[in-house]
């Protein structure tokens, strides 16, 4: 005869298995979810941080076009006014032009090779790292020791009842052949 405690326990011990495996599978789809979301916001600043650089350089090489417009358009001033300067002074104005125009051109383009470096040195392992913090382990879902808890709970429960039993002294075998007690003995030692 089946006891009611052991059909509690056995229930119990299977709702045990399906609930630990229902948890192992939602910590598993939060985590995904966790990681998809570290993703998108990683390649979303690096398109946000890709874009502000490309403006920054479009707007970089502008100011070296607007730049040589004016250099251009003083040096033909300066030409055109050529007769009021002797030939060693025209020539040094023309250098000091061509000096600056360069100096200003060379300073923008490092302006724009630094930025480039900043952001391949700098803004990348730093949206990498927060992408590694934001980002989580994804558990696999165990069931083989979902199992092997819920059987050890109920070996627990089966075993702990049994112990009640021959404490009580409740344990009693109508089927017991090998006994004193059995119908078969003849009392007889071999």
């Amino acid at each position: 005869m089946c006891s009611p405690t052991l059909v509690i326990s056995g229930a119990s011990a299977v709702l045990q298995y399906q609930v630990a495996n229902e948890q192992q599978k939602e910590a598993r789809r939060r985590a995904i979810e966790q990681n998809e979301l570290a993703l998108k916001n990683r390649e979303a600043k690096i398109a946000n941080t890709q874009r502000q650089l490309i403006e920054k350089t479009k707007a970089r090489l502008t100011r070296i076009g607007d730049a040589e417009k004016t250099a251009r358009k003083k040096r033909a001033i300066f030409k055109v006014n050529r007769e009021n300067q002797t030939g060693n002074s025209y020539d040094f104005l023309l250098a000091n032009y061509y000096d600056t125009e360069a100096n200003y051109r060379n300073r923008v383009l490092g302006n724009i090779e630094r930025s480039k470096f900043n952001y391949l040195q700098g803004t990348l392992p730093a949206i990498d790292n927060q992408y590694a913090s934001q980002s989580t382990y994804v558990p696999q879902v165990n069931s083989g020791y979902n199992a092997l808890n819920s059987g050890l709970t109920f070996a627990s429960s089966y075993y702990d009842y049994k112990s009640k039993q021959n404490r009580f002294e409740t344990n009693v075998d109508p089927y017991d052949y090998g006994t004193s007690e059995s119908l078969y003995y003849d009392g007889w030692e071999d």
